[in-house]
């Protein structure tokens, strides 16, 4: 008699607070969801006396009635995030749900530890950025690779069917003519730097090139704008603004106009990098590496040193590989050289950083500095020190 008024009792509080059940989060792919499995979530701020007192009810369901599938397995309370795991049958978890005191419930799922991939034929600049120390060989990175990120390419246009880039690159806009091709070869470097099987950072990646500069290598500011805006909407209307990185690998001298188009792609969401530079001068008032929440990246040389024809100053996040570089050109692999291609680096990793630790685009260039290290030997001293790492802990 016990269980059957503990159980009534319990579902008429749940009746009552219905209207305010938790949320039960949709288990999406459920190849690795564990049966019947569940972790439960605490409101904010529940008191310790609240949250015994819930799991001592939870915890005596199966005692009072053997037709309940209820069994409490673990608690956990780190620094207020209060909740349980355990199993439990679909009656007793939609009951959980309605407590007041329940947040939010998901599946319990399998986790396996990720694998990591050594790339053996990597040029120096991969192996750079995955090693402490200099010397190393090989790319080592992790195997999500910038799966389900989606790079925007403001450039010269890229060739999306060089061998390199997989089949993973689209073409997305043109702002300079009708030949949606690169005639210039910046852009599919860049592409086969950021995301190429062999030359790339984030080899899992899709690019989608937006041509607003000819075939010169050059174009106008108000193409950029362009461009930027389109980048911008695109990811918003396919849902990707915080799975979306922008990389601007070109400026000039300081615009308003195309810092506050870039300013609006970080505050969509998106992690954006951009080239410092190469005039060997101070970058605070190059464009749109200036811009706010842009992440302003110098290059470096094999040997841990700030290019000499690198920009510099306050406004730079950290160096990257940016002499020597070998990727995809339009007739075979070349070797090139340019702050273009230090951003390029850090396009690559803010993707490999969002498809690996899920953070959101704004947070990107602030944890690429928390694993920079400080090896750069003759910067300037108003520049950081920070090389760009990939945290592969090598």
């Amino acid at each position: 008699m016990r269980a059957i008024i503990s159980v009534a009792l319990f579902l008429s509080l749940s009746l009552l607070s219905a209207v305010n059940a938790a949320e039960i989060l949709s288990a999406g792919d459920t190849d690795d969801v564990i049966p019947d499995s569940y972790i439960v979530v605490m409101r904010d701020g529940l008191s310790t006396d609240a949250f015994n007192s819930h799991t001592t009810q939870i915890s005596g369901f199966r005692n009072e009635d053997r037709n309940v599938k209820a069994s409490l397995k673990k608690t956990f309370d780190l620094n207020g995030l209060k909740g349980y795991s355990g199993t439990f049958d679909e009656a007793t978890i939609r009951q959980i749900a309605n407590d007041p005191a329940v947040k939010y419930i998901e599946h319990d799922r399998i986790a396996n530890a990720r694998g990591l991939v050594e790339q053996q034929d990597a040029g120096w600049n991969l192996a750079r950025i995955s090693h402490k120390k200099t010397g190393a060989r090989t790319y080592v990175y992790d195997e999500s690779a910038g799966a389900g990120i989606s790079v925007c390419l403001v450039d010269t246009g890229v060739d999306v069917d060089n061998p390199d880039l997989g089949g993973r690159a689209t073409w997305g806009a043109n702002f300079v003519d009708d030949d949606d091709s690169d005639g210039n070869g910046h852009g599919t470097f860049l592409a086969s730097l950021i995301a190429g099987q062999k030359h790339g950072v984030a080899k899992k990646a899709k690019i989608i090139a937006v041509k607003v500069l000819d075939a010169n290598g050059s174009g106008s500011y108000s193409n950029v704008i362009s461009g930027i805006d389109w980048c911008v909407k695109y990811a918003k209307e396919h849902g990707i603004s915080e799975r979306m990185v922008v990389n601007l690998s070109l400026g000039g001298g300081y615009s308003q106009a195309v810092n506050q188009a870039a300013e609006n792609a970080v505050l969509a969401g998106m992690f954006v990098s951009a080239a410092v530079g190469g005039s060997n001068r101070d970058a605070r008032n190059d464009s749109p590496a200036s811009a706010r929440g842009v992440c302003a990246i110098a290059a470096s040389t094999m040997d841990d040193k700030a290019a000499l024809f690198s920009n510099y100053g306050s406004i730079v996040a950290v160096y990257a590989p940016g002499q020597n570089i070998m990727a995809a050109g339009r007739m075979g692999s070349v070797t090139l050289s340019g702050t273009s291609f230090a951003a390029g680096h850090a396009s690559g990793v803010g993707a490999y950083l969002l498809a690996l630790e899920k953070i959101t685009g704004d947070r990107v260039c602030t944890r690429i500095k928390e694993l920079a290290i400080p090896v750069i030997r003759n910067s300037p001293s108003n520049t950081t020190r920070l090389l760009l790492y990939n945290g592969s802990g090598r």
